[in-house]
């Protein structure tokens, strides 16, 4: 019994060596120019909101299992339009940028109105292809590749991409946003549940 403790007392000082060192918590806040990182996502702003096509995809992104807002206005000019301000679904009051009509191209195709992560695809072609998450995140002003999103890269920590709650593989930069298709971006810690769904209000 007494030879057992300084084994036990060692695996003990294993355990806290490999403790992984918290994350910092990214700053990844809208970008000041939207309409040009959207063009360098392959975009073309317009000055309307065109709904011919209009699909909604959700984002969570979580850190040491902390989820990070994905803000409100990515591929909105909110120096062109006008800000609203609704009651979410939570029962939260935030702003809400909608853009009526521009005297300039105020709008990509691919934004936010507000910070819930809820990401959408407004175009004037019916057939519209999606778009997809890498052209969304060059929007963002944040890397995103298949080693690494933003700062954080698999070779200093883990890096798993969920879609619908079933995790993929592959660069998820590629990921088409798919109608009420729900994306988790899980770095580091994970949190205590993989959101696998998110309670669209929308008939798309």
């Amino acid at each position: 019994m007494k030879a057992a403790r300084p084994v036990a007392l060692a695996g003990m000082l294993l355990l806290t060596a490999c403790a992984a060192t918290p994350l910092t918590q990214p700053v990844w806040p809208a970008p000041s120019d939207p309409m040009g990182l959207a063009v360098q996502a392959g975009l073309t702003p317009e000055p309307v909101e065109n709904l011919t096509t209009h699909t909604h995809a959700h984002l969570d992104v979580f850190v040491d299992g902390e989820r990070i807002v994905v803000p409100s206005a990515i591929g909105i000019d909110i120096e062109a339009i006008g800000i609203t301000h609704e009651l979410s679904a939570d029962g939260t009051t935030h702003e809400y940028f909608l853009p009526a009509s521009c005297p300039v191209a105020c709008l990509s195709p691919l934004h936010t109105h507000d910070p819930t992560g809820i990401i959408h695809t407004e175009s004037d072609k019916a057939d519209q292809e999606p778009y997809t998450l890498g052209q969304f995140f060059t929007e963002w002003g944040v890397p995103l590749n298949a080693e690494c999103v933003g700062e954080f890269c698999k070779t200093e920590t883990t890096i798993a991409v969920y879609v619908d709650g079933e995790q993929v593989t592959g660069n998820p930069a590629e990921i088409k946003l798919l109608s009420h298709e729900e994306i988790a971006i899980v770095i580091g810690k994970a949190p205590s549940a993989i959101p696998d769904s998110y309670p669209f209000f929308d008939p798309a």
